[in-house]
Formats: C-alpha cells, sequence, structure tokens
C-alpha cells in the first residue's frame, strides 16, 4: 500500500512539473488572446522588414493598445541601423481562426488588408508568427489598460 501511494505521489510531481513545461511554448487558443490583450497593452519588437535577419539589431520598439471595442493605437521606435522617428499607427484588430489580425487604417501599403499572425507562448514572450512561421513581432510585456496613453 505505501509503496502504491508513493509511486502515485511521485508520478502526480512528476506530471505537474512537465504540464507547465509543455504549456510554456504554446499557441494560444482565440478566447485566450481576446482574454489577455482586450482592453490591455502589449509592448515588444518587430522587424523593420521581414527581409532582415538581425532581428534584434534592425527593428522597432513599439506599444500597442488593444481597445476593447476592437480599435487599436500603437507607437514605435526604429533603432540599431534601422533608426528612425516615431510613428502613430491606427486600426481595427479581431481574431479569427485562433489568430491576431490587425487592420492598419493609416497604412500606404497595406491599408485594410487583415495581417493576420498566431500567437505563441515561447517561454516569458509571446511571438506573433505569419503564415510561413516568420517571427513578426514579439510582445516581451502585456500591461493592464493603456499606461501610455496610445491614442
Amino acid at each position: 500500500m505505501y509503496k502504491l501511494v508513493a509511486t502515485s505521489i511521485v508520478a502526480a510531481v512528476a506530471l505537474s512539473l512537465t504540464v507547465p513545461a509543455v504549456r510554456a511554448d504554446a499557441s494560444l487558443s482565440g478566447k485566450e488572446i481576446k482574454q489577455m490583450i482586450s482592453g490591455n497593452t502589449a509592448t515588444g519588437e518587430r522587424m523593420k522588414r521581414a527581409h532582415e535577419k538581425e532581428y534584434m539589431s534592425k527593428g522597432v520598439i513599439f506599444k500597442t493598445y488593444f481597445k476593447a471595442n476592437g480599435q487599436f493605437a500603437e507607437k514605435g521606435d526604429a533603432f540599431g541601423p534601422a533608426r528612425g522617428s516615431s510613428f502613430p499607427k491606427h486600426g481595427a484588430w479581431k481574431v479569427r481562426k485562433n489568430k491576431l489580425c490587425f487592420i492598419y487604417s493609416d497604412s500606404i501599403r497595406n491599408k485594410g488588408k487583415p495581417m493576420c499572425s498566431k500567437v505563441t507562448r515561447k517561454g516569458g514572450v509571446y511571438e506573433l508568427t505569419d503564415g510561413k512561421g516568420k517571427v513578426k513581432r514579439v510582445w516581451k510585456k502585456i500591461q493592464s489598460g493603456n499606461p501610455y496613453n496610445l491614442k
């Protein structure tokens, strides 16, 4: 009896240690994405140009406020060799087929065209990947509300 109880406890502890590890690198469902970002601000980095290989040296640090009404406001600053001035971006967001979709209202190239990404938790960050699996953005922090007063 003692051996059975001890084996069960060891198995339960081992299982509890492996479940978070599996969940740590998991794609978020549409419901999880909505719960996490609606009414909150994501901060992170994105590549300046999709074909650039030097992700962390040529990019944009951004802050995106996801309004609960499906609108967003974003501000970014280029860093590294891609340095440039701040830029404001606006548009709508929605979740479609477990992907987060951005529709930029002030984009010249992609105006009105939904750009959708899968959101995957990777350790302490979230990666947003395109349909080909390329990482387009990395959210390093999700903050409650609109702490940067993005409009």
